[in-house]
């Protein structure tokens, strides 16, 4: 096989020709415009790999600041809502007590009514007994003494 293509070449070419040394002396034009553009491509690429790179490195660095930021303001309403919550229970405590002391004052301040009202009852029918007495001491036609002596008189 080898002997008909070398007569086949001479037939055409009037002369054996080297096939391999053709291959890498002729040049692809398209190919070697594709390389070109290849590797403008993998440059540009490269460079916007770069910036990508550094922009996201960038807005790590952003998203950790605010997340420490973040952080730290979560931590300040804990407090707050750790103090808030022990006012709550100390003022709920005060209010508490304070309520006992107004049950207290109030269950007094009706005890105390009571004991006026018994008061004002007991002066009331004392009272009456005492327009009694005046008034059967003016039918009869009897000394009246004035209320001073007559208070005196009974003690």
């Amino acid at each position: 096989m080898e002997e008909t293509v070398r007569q086949l070449m001479i037939d055409k070419f009037g002369r054996v020709i080297d096939l391999e040394a053709l291959q890498t002396l002729s040049v692809n034009t398209a190919l070697e415009e594709l390389k070109i553009r290849k590797l403008r491509k993998e440059l540009n690429n490269a460079k916007e790999m770069k910036m990508w790179e550094e922009k996201i490195a960038q807005l790590r660095w952003e998203i950790m600041m605010k997340t420490k930021e973040h952080t730290k303001k979560l931590h300040q309403m804990n407090d707050l809502c750790i103090e808030k919550k022990k006012l709550d229970t100390r003022l709920n405590t005060l209010q508490n007590q304070q309520g006992n002391a107004f049950q207290s004052l109030r269950k007094a301040d009706i005890v105390a009514r009571e004991k006026m009202a018994e008061l004002v009852e007991a002066q009331a029918e004392r009272i009456s007994a005492l327009k009694e007495e005046i008034a059967l001491l003016r039918k009869k036609g009897g000394l009246i003494l004035p209320p001073i002596l007559a208070t005196q008189k009974n003690e």
